[in-house]
């Protein structure tokens, strides 16, 4: 175990060894997370936001801002994903937590790609682990008159997706089990980039399911898209799936 000292920046300034596994943001203990969770959990959010280049090339005028928000919106919505699953597993007598939450690769799927390892390098994108890290500090200490905004924007999202939507459209989980954009902008969030793996990028339109099993349960959409920040569009269950009885 370790006691973890974070700077103003984001960046990890201390570690003391055999200390209480907690971390610290300006003097004051981060509630409700320990060190090691803090970490792994800015991991995740490192490995599934867009990085500098990417964002470049997206045409953001402020690059770092757009970092900001594109990671503090999926950490927002792991914790809202956590806490709405956590309760429907309360009352079948299960529980999901914040650990589950941190080694489900079903959901995020980044705990087991090459840019969750990279956060806890030297190497890697200094920006985008900074601000995945202040993210998470902010979420835990309720530090969020800043981007008020964007947890209004999610309206509840609980998933996200990135280029690989756009690049495999109807190809995709998301859009096999159907998706209805609430924004035609939001289907437009790559349009100044012409290519990603060599497949036209530029827009992507609402897509009814083409799931069989959707398809017999009545249901065209499964999610509605709510929000989108840097690289990444987000969603939160369509009404017709709630509607059903899905929570998540």
């Amino acid at each position: 175990m370790a006691s973890l000292t974070f700077l103003p920046d984001g960046t990890l300034g201390n570690v003391e060894e055999e200390e209480d596994d907690k971390a610290f943001y300006n003097g004051n203990p981060v509630p409700f997370v320990s060190g090691s969770q803090l970490r792994q959990y800015a991991a995740t959010v490192y490995a599934e936001a867009a990085g500098t280049g990417l964002l470049r090339q997206m045409g953001y005028s402020n690059i770092a801002e757009e970092m900001k928000r594109e990671t503090f919106a999926i950490a927002y919505t792991m914790f809202t994903y956590a806490m709405t699953r956590g309760a429907a597993e309360k009352k079948a007598g299960r529980f999901y937590g914040l650990n589950q939450l941190l080694t489900d690769s079903n959901y995020t799927k980044g705990i087991v790609s090459a840019g969750h390892n990279e956060y806890f390098g030297s190497g890697g994108d200094q920006t985008r682990r900074s601000l995945a890290t202040l993210a998470v500090i902010k979420l835990f200490m309720r530090d969020t008159a800043d981007v008020a905004d964007v947890i209004s924007g999610l309206n509840g999202a609980m998933y996200w997706d990135g280029n690989d939507l756009f690049r495999l459209f109807t190809n995709h989980f998301r859009a096999k089990n159907g998706f209805e954009l609430g924004s035609a902008s939001h289907g437009q969030l790559y349009k100044n980039v012409p290519v990603i793996s060599r497949q036209p990028v530029n827009q992507i339109t609402s897509s009814a399911a083409s799931n069989p099993n959707v398809i017999r349960a009545g249901r065209k959409y499964t999610y509605l898209s709510t929000f989108t920040a840097g690289g990444t569009i987000f969603f939160k269950l369509h009404p017709e799936a709630t509607g059903q009885g899905i929570k998540w």
